[in-house]
């Protein structure tokens, strides 16, 4: 199949300032500039396949909330596709969601670039984006493995929709965690 162009628009949005008698706070406004990707969209959709098939081995025998995640990372020469489960515990902090899961496969391998991750939650499918994306620790472990300053060829992340129309929701990581903490 022939690559495609996928173009994750600029999003601007301006401060604000709010004068008060008890001083002046800014509302913080968004710049996040366009970016454009060239992919293959037959490797997007098998890689949501791939994440789909992953929650199926979740072990959530306490939220019963599956969840699987597919990575390829940019600097695996073959790109392979590394997937990962949600594995909860009866010690709710020793619990590791499925993104992480794929993460940390990879990263053992020794990859430090996301490519392309899709996570698919099996239980929200139908649900709207805030039902089916990954959480904050998540996010913020996905920030780790992207580009500071990528430009073009941003890593992208795609959320499982689960409806026949349309495979997957794309994001990057400064529309999915825009102020993610940084060393």
């Amino acid at each position: 199949m022939a690559e495609i162009e996928i173009v994750l628009p600029a999003i601007e949005a301006a401060d604000t300032v709010v004068e008060t008698d008890a001083g002046r706070f800014r509302v913080i406004g968004q710049h996040i500039p366009e970016k454009r990707v060239m992919v293959d969209p037959a490797i997007l959709r098998d890689l949501v396949k791939a994440a789909r098939a992953a929650a199926k081995n979740a072990h959530v025998p306490y939220s019963h909330f599956h969840v699987g995640a597919a990575v390829i990372m940019a600097d695996d020469p073959e790109g392979s596709v590394i997937t990962g489960a949600n594995i909860e515990n009866a010690s709710y902090g020793a619990a590791v969601c499925g993104e992480r899961n794929a993460l940390h496969a990879a990263a053992a391998k020794g990859f430090r670039r996301i490519k392309f991750l899709a996570l698919s939650t099996s239980d929200s499918l139908d649900g709207p984006l805030p039902d089916r994306s990954p959480c904050g620790i998540c996010r913020q472990v996905m920030r780790e493995f992207i580009e500071r300053d990528e430009a073009q060829d941003a890593a992208l992340i795609l959320v499982d929709t689960g409806d026949a129309d349309f495979t997957a929701d794309i994001l990057d990581i400064d529309r999915l965690l825009p102020y993610g903490f940084r060393l």
